[in-house]
């Protein structure tokens, strides 16, 4: 075999080890959820994995996509524990509503508990159910509320987050926490869904054209807000202006970070400067908030993936 040859056939082999180690690591990742909660009581009963997401064929970016969910659910991340109960942070992935990416949002839940703050990944119903979507979400809300001692979190500092898709569910939940979507199922529907804060990462179908999507009805009733877009994000970027001015003309809290570039769909520590500060200026604004203490970070957080 000629010499060329030979560095050809080192390359595919280098190539295709990085490749699976990559996925391995990455389907580990995600068994490192401590618990899985059913949203709802029939599959909570139930007791089976039916209809909580297929995999997607990779990509080749090492990132699991699931789809067919009819059965959705919260994968709970703990914060380390302390004597005072912490906040929460529900997450929801993006995907466009056919797929969540579910990997995504693990290294953010890491992150999140490295600054003493509990994660919960929503499994929301997927592909196409914008409806079903929007009651999981307001159902995650009520029951990580509900059970907040079980969990040592604090009931009045739940909050969600979420990326693309994700993003604009969490905002139709922000907004349309008012919205009765489904009837009442058991004591944990008794709770507000409403979050005490919300964060959108690259936020989806936040407009029609130039108008709001009709979706959401802001007033000065909305939690705090918090939006991380890039200007080069052509296709959805200019939602996450329409929205963010829609709130501050409605009165409610309100903060964007509007960065030159990063495209849509970065990551915890993107390599775009100064896109990759993001993370630290949430934390920031928590602390604004009182969502967390100064003390609360961690020197060995978790958050330079």
């Amino acid at each position: 075999m000629k010499t060329s040859d030979t560095d050809r056939l080192m390359v595919f082999i280098l190539c295709w080890i990085s490749f699976w180690s990559t996925a391995v690591i990455a389907n580990a990742n995600e068994e490192k959820a401590s618990n899985i909660i059913m949203l709802w009581p029939e599959d909570a009963a139930s007791q089976g994995t039916k209809g909580m997401g297929t995999p997607k064929p990779d990509r080749g970016d090492g990132l699991i996509r699931l789809t067919d969910i009819t059965t959705p659910s919260l994968r709970y991340f703990p914060a380390p524990a302390t004597k005072k109960p912490g906040p929460a942070v529900i997450l929801c992935p993006g995907g466009g509503y056919v797929s969540l990416v579910t990997t995504k949002m693990t290294p953010i839940a890491e992150w999140l508990n490295g600054h003493g703050i509990s994660a919960f990944i929503l499994i929301y119903r997927a592909p196409k159910k914008r409806k079903d979507a929007f009651q999981d979400i307001q159902r995650a809300v009520r029951i990580v509320r509900s059970r907040a001692s079980e969990w040592n979190v604090g009931p009045r500092r739940i909050g969600v987050m979420g990326s693309s898709a994700g993003g604009h569910l969490a905002a139709r939940v922000s907004t349309g926490f008012d919205i009765q979507t489904y009837q009442t199922v058991d004591k944990h529907d008794g709770v507000s869904c409403k979050p005490d804060f919300t964060v959108l990462l690259y936020p989806a179908y936040m407009n029609k054209g130039e108008v709001l999507s009709k979706e959401f009805t802001v007033s000065n009733e909305i939690s705090p807000t918090l939006i991380v877009s890039a200007k080069d994000d052509k296709g959805f970027f200019p939602g996450s202006q329409i929205y963010a001015k829609a709130l501050k003309e409605a009165g409610a809290s309100i903060r964007v970070h509007f960065f030159e570039k990063g495209g849509h769909g970065f990551s915890l520590r993107p390599k775009e400067h100064p896109l990759s500060t993001w993370p630290d200026l949430c934390l920031q604004w928590f602390r604004d908030k009182d969502i967390i203490e100064e003390e609360a970070k961690q020197e060995n957080a978790p958050d330079k993936k």
